[in-house]
């Protein structure tokens, strides 16, 4: 079974100033008390969704259930909408009862996009032979709003353990430590990447950013790679490339980095500052907001799968 998880994005390039769809926020310096930005949705609007999701997966309602999803969206940064509907068709089908559950949530909530993170469980009977079935682990989805609904982006899961029978079994025989260890190694995930190679990846994309080195610098990105949830890597270019071209001097700094690390992906949070000195009469402009990227591997290597950024205050 696929569950799906958080291809967020929320979204930022690094960093434009250019009006970005995800959270730059424009405030007036001469207010005292400058509004919030907006947000998408509601906590209370946010666990509404999930109880319709929890009560389609539970009914096996497959045409409520995708309709859930975007006709963007990604499970476990490979499956399109037409895998997402093959995969979920196959597991209704085969199931004769699903039972989702969902504890620990954690709810961040932005001006475009929703991020969401649980632990599940799934218990599933089977329809041949009454096999029962259970799944636990980490799950994530980014959520975004289409044509007035809240819709899943992006999703993806972890198990904490795999998928095993929990029918009546029999008792089983016991193993010798060196052979039990052994299994166990070889049913835990293996993580993308660790701390110290993602901390290289980022002091090699700031260096490139601050030698406004275009090409090398958009290197990092995948070809798939979208920025603030509409922009995709021809449009990611054409941003950099004016950026670029209007700045004399730049100078970015990423502080407060958190990592997570899964098995097919990478969450990478920090705070940013850009100080960029125009080349038209020397205008200095300083940018400074919350970033995170997604990373992924591809042919070995990591790559920006998704990106979004929130300014704390228009330069």
């Amino acid at each position: 079974m696929k569950i799906i998880l958080l291809a967020i994005s929320v979204i930022f390039p690094l960093l434009v100033g250019t009006q970005i769809y995800s959270q730059d926020v424009v405030q007036n310096p001469s207010a005292s008390t400058p509004s919030p930005p907006p947000i998408i949705a509601t906590e209370q609007e946010v666990r509404q969704f999930f109880d319709q999701y929890v009560g389609r997966y539970t009914k096996m309602d497959l045409e409520g259930f995708l309709r859930l999803f975007s006709l963007k969206a990604r499970q476990n940064q490979e499956d399109g909408p037409r895998e997402i509907r093959m995969i979920y068709a196959d597991l209704f089908d085969r199931s004769k009862s699903l039972q989702i559950s969902l504890e620990d949530m954690k709810i961040d909530i932005y001006e475009n996009g929703v991020e969401t993170k649980a632990r599940y469980t799934v218990n599933q009977v089977l329809k041949e032979g009454g096999e029962k079935k259970a799944w636990k682990g980490d799950i994530r989805w980014i959520l975004v709003r289409e044509e007035g609904n809240l819709q899943i982006l992006s999703v993806d899961y972890h198990h904490s353990i795999p998928p095993e029978g929990v029918a009546r079994r029999q008792p089983e025989a016991k193993e010798e430590p060196a052979k039990s260890a052994v299994m166990k190694q070889e049913i835990l995930p293996i993580p993308l990447a660790n701390e110290e190679e993602v901390k290289q990846f980022f002091s090699k994309y700031i260096n490139r950013y601050n030698q406004k080195d275009l090409d090398g610098f958009l290197s990092f990105f995948s070809s798939k790679a979208v920025q603030n949830g509409k922009d995709g890597f021809a449009a990611i270019r054409n941003i950099y490339t004016k950026f670029f071209n209007q700045s004399r001097e730049l100078r970015c700094q990423i502080e407060e980095m958190k990592i997570e690390i899964y098995q097919n992906s990478l969450d990478v949070k920090a705070r940013f500052r850009v100080d960029q000195r125009l080349k038209k009469e020397g205008e200095e402009k300083i940018w400074k907001g919350s970033i995170r990227w997604v990373l992924v591997e591809e042919n070995g290597n990591l790559k920006i799968s998704s990106l979004d950024y929130q300014n704390d205050k228009s330069p």
